[in-house]
C-alpha cells in the first residue's frame, strides 16, 4: 500500500494550555490555517466525536477525532476517495515555551498525488498556530 509521510515541528513562547484551548475550539482552526473555510465538531472534542471542515475552493470533508490527551496530542482521520489521512498535533514544554508539531500520514492508492497538496501549508499553519498562540 503506498503511503506518503510529512511531519513539521515550530517552537515558541507559547503555553501548552493555550495551544491546547485554540486546538479544542475547532471554530477557531480558521484563525490559524488559512486554507479552512469552517470546521464544526458534533460533540465534545473528545475520542469518537466527528466534525466537517469545509476547504477553502472545495466542499465539506468529514473528520473524526481518533485519540485525544488533554494538554498533549490529538489525532483526526479523514477518509476520501483512495486515501485514508491520519493528522496527529502535539504540542510539549520546552524551555520556557512549547514546541508543536504536526505530522500527516496518508495511506492509499491516492497517497503519493495527495500527499504534497495536503501538506503544502501545513508550515504555514503550525508557524501561525504557535504565533497566535504567544
Amino acid at each position: 500500500m503506498a503511503t506518503f509521510s510529512f511531519e513539521h515541528s515550530v517552537e515558541g513562547p507559547a503555553s501548552v494550555e493555550t495551544v491546547w484551548e485554540l486546538w479544542s475550539d475547532v471554530s477557531r482552526w480558521t484563525e490559524w490555517d488559512e486554507s479552512l473555510e469552517s470546521v464544526t465538531l458534533s460533540g465534545p472534542f473528545a475520542e469518537g466525536s466527528g466534525g466537517t471542515m469545509v476547504i477553502k475552493g472545495q466542499g465539506p470533508i468529514s473528520f473524526t477525532l481518533t485519540s485525544v490527551e488533554p494538554n498533549a496530542c490529538f489525532v483526526d482521520e479523514t477518509s476520501v476517495p483512495g486515501a485514508l489521512l491520519r493528522f496527529t498535533h502535539r504540542v510539549e514544554r520546552v524551555g520556557d515555551g512549547v514546541r508543536v508539531t504536526h505530522s500527516v500520514v496518508i495511506e492509499g492508492p491516492a497517497a503519493e498525488f495527495l500527499g504534497p497538496v495536503v501538506t503544502a501549508d501545513l508550515p504555514d499553519a503550525v508557524e501561525a498556530l504557535v504565533k497566535l498562540a504567544s
